[in-house]
């Protein structure tokens, strides 16, 4: 039992709890209540020992409620439909608990499609006013409504699934709007597509508006979801109008890369200097249409278009970028191409290498003289001709030794260069009495040069000839030291010559014992084999018959008694030496 500060009209269950439909004489009043008069409410109570607990009051639109009081209202149910009627005089109103369908609708009714649209999604078999297409196209007009753009192309891809007659419909609702660009990045683009115009709309939206973002779905996008022929015109017009604009330029390469129109795309990013185009001539195999642009790729990137020329000399004949690159004012191009040609094969660019003598002379001379020491392809007097121009002493001592002339070399070294190691170096490299002679006269005045080759020269020419030629009185600097040095050098030849005597004495005797042995050993002679001279039997049956054999080295034998008494120890067909001293008697035993 409780007490309630309200009439109650009429009373009915509803599982544990009560219904109770009520009428309230105290309180605060609606506008419509301005009379006095109040509107009766349906209440559902949770009954307590001896109070209650109130868990939903609603106040109900009666007609005439104005002239009614507690006593003119009824509560009748039917329990088993869960069914309650409200009964006035003017008014009979069913009551009956909320399903699914009206707490989505009620929702709904508030604006609160995401709750609406997870219900229905969690609730779907329960529902049968309702679906969650429904709940979710209604949610994107709403959000359309409100401009939220962004969120309604979001929810796209939720509610619109793989639909596709409602995706273009939602896509041109967006586009009436002038909103494609919300949409652009949930658009289908897998196994479902949309119509090639869907896309080609969006894509022209971009074109008129943002050409960053045009550039960008065309790299996204695959071109087989549009017609590339009526983008690619769109393209073009647009760059009538904005005359070269660097993205439109590089977007219309990658669409002819698309449309497999290479060489229109090479020439576009070669124009732009694209970071790409040496990747796009390797995949695509574009040697042939960038015969006549070689001069264009060494400008844009020499390196990468220097390693490419050289990876395929096959396909771009070495000819034919030497015959681009000396139209070429500056030649610094063709000398990085021809030096890495040469670094990568000595041998695969002979025929440029006189061209490259004068490269090397003028752009990086540290490089000359070791091609010109490794390079036999050059003509060696071109090239000291290039060298004398420039006056470079070492590359012309070089080549001059090449060509034989050593003393000018010579000359060069010890007038021009004053390097007396370097002259005695170069005499030693050709070893020549007369360089030697030269070097020495030229010295005769020069203490610093007959120090140094008193200290050097020992071991190529006797030191006594420079020795005696030093004009009395003289200083030279370090004598005392260059003459111990000769001393010491000569000690050492000493040495060496008896070592080395010692062993060809050593070899001597160990090949004169292995001949002792060798022309010890007997020689097989076979039945068959005869006399050289008289071509008889050499071995009999009877020892009474047998006659000494003579063997020469040559393995020709003969009878003792066939061989002239003045010249039994060389054999008188070849002249070859007697195997054995001697002679010997053969039989068969």
């Amino acid at each position: 039992m409780f007490k309630t500060d309200f009439y109650i009209s009429g009373i009915a269950p509803l599982g544990d709890n009560l219904v109770l439909l009520s009428y309230v004489t105290e309180g605060p009043k609606q506008e419509d209540e301005a009379d006095g008069s109040r509107r009766p409410q349906l209440r559902i109570l949770e009954p307590k020992m001896d109070d209650y607990e109130e868990l939903s009051c609603d106040a109900l639109s009666i007609r005439g409620f104005q002239e009614c009081r507690p006593n003119d209202y009824h509560l009748e149910h039917v329990e088993s439909e869960n069914l309650f009627y409200i009964v006035s005089p003017k008014d009979i109103v069913v009551a009956k608990p909320r399903d699914l369908d009206d707490h989505v609708a009620w929702m709904m009714d508030h604006d609160k499609f995401e709750e609406a649209l997870a219900i229905a999604e969690a609730n779907s078999r329960s529902l049968k006013k309702h679906d969650i297409l429904e709940i979710g196209k209604t949610y994107l007009n709403h959000l359309l409504d409100e401009e939220e753009y962004d969120q309604a192309a979001r929810m796209c891809v939720k509610i619109l699934g793989k639909n596709k007659d409602l995706w273009e419909s939602e896509v041109y609702k967006f586009a009436k709007i002038q909103q494609l660009k919300s949409i652009a990045p949930y658009v289908p683009r897998g196994d479902m597509r949309l119509s090639k115009a869907i896309y080609e709309m969006i894509l022209n939206e971009y074109l008129q508006t943002d050409y960053e973002g045009f550039h960008q779905l065309i790299k996204e996008w695959s071109p087989t979801l549009y017609d590339l022929m009526t983008i690619v015109n769109a393209v073009q017009e647009r760059l009538d109008r904005d005359y070269e604009h660097p993205v439109l330029l590089k977007t219309l390469g990658e669409l002819y890369t698309y449309d497999k129109r290479f060489d229109k795309a090479l020439a576009i990013y070669l124009k732009l200097g694209h970071k790409d185009v040496f990747t796009l001539i390797h995949k695509h195999n574009l040697f042939d249409s960038i015969q006549d642009k070689i001069v264009i790729l060494m400008e844009f990137d020499t390196e990468q278009a220097t390693r490419m020329l050289i990876d395929n000399v096959d396909r771009v004949p070495i000819e034919t970028v030497v015959t681009q690159l000396e139209k070429k004012p500056n030649d610094k191009l063709l000398y990085m191409y021809l030096d890495a040609l040469f670094q990568k094969d000595p041998h695969i660019g002979q025929d440029h290498h006189a061209l490259q003598v004068k490269l090397y002379a003028e752009f990086n001379r540290p490089k000359l003289k070791p091609f010109l020491r490794n390079s036999n392809y050059y003509p060696l007097q071109k090239a000291l001709e290039i060298c004398e121009q420039r006056q470079y002493i070492p590359e012309m001592v070089f080549l001059l030794g090449r060509m034989g002339n050593t003393k000018q070399a010579l000359q060069l070294i010890t007038e021009e260069l004053d390097d007396v190691d370097q002259a005695i170096d170069f005499a030693k490299e050709h070893d020549d009495e007369e360089l030697w002679e030269d070097l020495i006269t030229y010295s005769m005045d020069k203490p610093q040069f007959i120090t140094g080759l008193l200290r050097n020269i020992g071991t190529h020419v006797d030191p006594i000839i420079l020795i005696r030629r030093i004009r009395e009185g003289m200083e030279i600097p370090g004598l005392r030291d260059s003459l111990v040095k000769i001393l010491q050098d000569y000690n050492l030849q000493i040495s060496l010559r008896e070592g080395c005597k010692k062993i060809l004495v050593s070899d001597c005797f160990s090949l004169m014992e292995k001949l002792n042995k060798i022309q010890k050993k007997g020689i097989r002679v076979d039945d068959e084999q005869t006399c050289s001279a008289c071509h008889g039997t050499l071995a009999v049956d009877d020892p009474r018959t047998a006659c000494n054999i003579v063997v020469f080295f040559c393995r020709h034998a003969f009878h003792e008694d066939c061989l002239p008494a003045h010249n039994m120890e060389t054999c008188n067909i070849c002249h070859a030496q007697r195997r054995t001293p001697g002679t010997s008697s053969m039989f068969r035993s």
